[in-house]
């Protein structure tokens, strides 16, 4: 076994061990910390993802974006690659791809790309972040794929979302890793990384 599947089965195995109570009081608090940062309140455009198991559950998130009047859209994933979907209800999402719930491609649903426009804030889920921003996933890259261009210079913000048991001092990385420029975890926001 590698160095970093190590890694990944050692904190996938923490946040699964989390209760259900856990997961609900430190999402909350992560929720709250992302609707009052300055990345969330200046945004327009919102690319979320929809939890699974013990991730954390950013709907708060989703349901503020919405009544502020942002546009959020959903990732789904077609083969190797992921395009997202806008949503305006949590309803328009199912079970797709590895149990995630996806947004259901409706007659003339077409995939939308936000990347490029200055008010763009995503929400990455990630296994583990470490203190310098780098991001470890479930290992399929499609992340990392999709937003191997995005340039964090023009306003766009690549922001892992995680609990504190997630955050290792330095993660095993590879070339093809994304980094993400902003952390946000129970105890706050961390940004610049």
């Amino acid at each position: 076994m590698t160095e970093k599947q190590n890694v990944r089965d050692h904190y996938k195995q923490l946040r699964n061990e989390m209760s259900q109570g856990q997961v609900e009081t430190l999402s909350l608090k992560i929720c709250e910390h992302l609707i009052s940062s300055d990345l969330f309140l200046q945004a327009e455009y919102l690319y979320a993802y929809a939890p699974l198991g013990n991730e954390v559950d950013i709907r708060p998130v989703v349901e503020a974006a919405w009544q502020q009047g942002k546009q959020v859209a959903f990732p789904k994933v077609f083969g190797e690659e992921m395009r997202y979907f806008e949503v305006t209800s949590f309803s328009q999402l199912k079970e797709g791809t590895f149990h995630v719930m996806e947004p259901e491609e409706s007659a003339g649903a077409a995939p939308v790309d936000w990347r490029g426009e200055r008010g763009l804030l995503v929400l990455v889920p990630g296994v583990a972040f470490d203190r310098k921003g780098n991001r470890m996933g479930y290992g399929k890259g499609y992340y990392d794929r999709h937003f191997a261009d995005l340039d964090t210079s023009q306003g766009e913000s690549f922001t892992g979302v995680a609990y504190e048991l997630q955050i290792a001092e330095r993660l095993p990385t590879e070339d093809f890793d994304l980094s993400v420029t902003s952390l946000v975890t129970e105890l706050g926001m961390k940004k610049d990384l």
